[in-house]
């Protein structure tokens, strides 16, 4: 069985991931292990709510850390063979991490960023070449946006999230492109959605 680390973010937002990080946890259909960066809450509820979920890694930056800064630190401190990044303000299909870890096996070689779509548009399907042989329908697309599925065999050959963009900016949309011009496949999970509920940035 492969290793996944689920990344979280939070800045406050207590409410948000009460009513959405907690169902995705107990429905994500596969083992992981949560690893949080807070960057600069003061409600006291987040913290308790962080501890509860008994995180393998748990930083507590006091500030503003940055999104790429954190995911690429919480990344150093819990290698392993998936990493998933989920924001505090989508709510996720049921056995969504299991979807992901069944098409990234598939992919291995080939998969980029993969993602769930959360804006409803109409992507092309794309016929890929599974592992053994079989053929598998992503949703194609170049760039993912909200949550985010990556493999440490993508880490290897491209590297870590850029943290030149500041704080939030262009992080990801910058690493679906290197995945691309990698040779990978970025895509979206075939007949999945998200919902997002949030409207500000960065937590």
């Amino acid at each position: 069985m492969k290793k996944v680390s689920v990344l979280l973010l939070t800045i406050d937002r207590f409410n948000h991931c009460r009513e959405y990080i907690t169902p995705a946890l107990n429905n994500a259909g596969y083992p992981f292990e949560l690893c949080i960066s807070d960057n600069g809450s003061v409600q006291p509820e987040i913290f308790e709510w962080c501890e509860q979920q008994n995180p393998k890694v748990y930083f507590k930056n006091g500030y503003n850390y940055g999104t790429a800064q954190s995911l690429n630190r919480m990344i150093r401190a819990n290698p392993s063979d998936y990493y998933v990044f989920i924001g505090n303000d989508i709510r996720l299909p049921e056995n969504w991490l299991r979807t992901f870890v069944q098409y990234a096996e598939a992919l291995e070689e080939q998969a980029g960023v993969i993602g769930i779509d959360w804006r409803g548009l109409n992507y092309p399907n794309k016929e890929l070449t599974t592992n053994d042989g079989f053929t598998k329908i992503v949703w194609d697309t170049t760039n993912v946006f909200g949550t985010m599925f990556v493999s440490q065999t993508l880490r290897n050959k491209i590297g870590e999230f850029c943290e030149e963009y500041g704080v939030y900016s262009l992080w990801d949309s910058d690493y679906s492109l290197r995945a691309t011009a990698a040779g990978f496949q970025n895509f979206y999970l075939p007949n999945l959605r998200s919902h997002h509920f949030g409207n500000d940035v960065g937590d």
